[in-house]
């Protein structure tokens, strides 16, 4: 018998343990891994409790990210600009646009009114913890491989301002071209009739500037 708090951590350990194989390193809640294209990772969301006739029910889930080596370097381009430090490859985030493939329900931990979790919650979780690590971990990990978060930007139905400035900072990876004036182009049309953001004007300076010197 073990109380939410408890038990949370243990699965989160098992968790970890989990991730090992696949390269992942860190600590709950984020555990993360380095590859020439990008930062992979996986984490847990932020926990949440609720009382239900005086029982508890702990909510949590993991989630998946990947960011790409090309908006991490745009990311301490502009932090230079502001004057703010650069941050390490391995603390990268963003740009958090793209969502597992399937998205999975919260898992549960319930209180027996004895405080204790009850053992069908725990073993709900330790049944389905190996699946869905094993499918974020390989999602994440496909995601930053080389235009891989690019590619399914551009095949989004209908991309918003901040899809756009994304698609415009991972082009200009590439050097100039076509792709990437057409994106800039996309990037000026969400803005029609008012001005672009000083965020969308420095996604713009950045990429013709790098792209200029690739």
């Amino acid at each position: 018998m073990v109380r939410p708090d408890p038990a949370l951590r243990r699965l989160l350990r098992e968790a970890q343990k989990l991730l090992e194989p696949y390269g992942f390193h860190g600590s709950d809640p984020r555990w993360v891994r380095v590859e020439p294209g990008g930062v992979a990772a996986v984490g847990r969301t932020r926990a949440s409790r609720t009382w239900t006739d005086g029982q508890q029910v702990l909510r949590f889930d993991l989630h998946l990210a990947a960011t790409p080596t090309a908006w991490w370097e745009f990311g301490n381009w502009r932090n230079s600009r502001l004057g703010l430090p650069a941050i390490p490859l391995a603390e990268a985030t963003g740009p958090d646009l793209i969502a597992p493939r399937t998205p999975a329900q919260p898992w549960l931990l319930r209180s027996a009114p004895d405080g204790h979790v009850l053992p069908t919650d725990i073993d709900t979780v330790r049944t389905e913890l190996p699946r869905r690590i094993h499918a974020y971990a390989r999602r994440a990990l496909h995601l930053v491989e080389p235009d891989n978060y690019l590619d399914e930007l551009v095949a989004q139905a209908d991309p918003h301002i901040g899809t756009w400035e994304t698609i415009v900072v991972l082009l200009a990876g590439h050097g100039p071209g076509p792709r990437l004036d057409e994106a800039i182009q996309h990037l000026y049309a969400c803005c029609a009739g008012r001005e672009p953001s000083e965020y969308t004007r420095d996604v713009i300076t950045y990429a013709r500037a790098g792209s200029a010197v690739r």
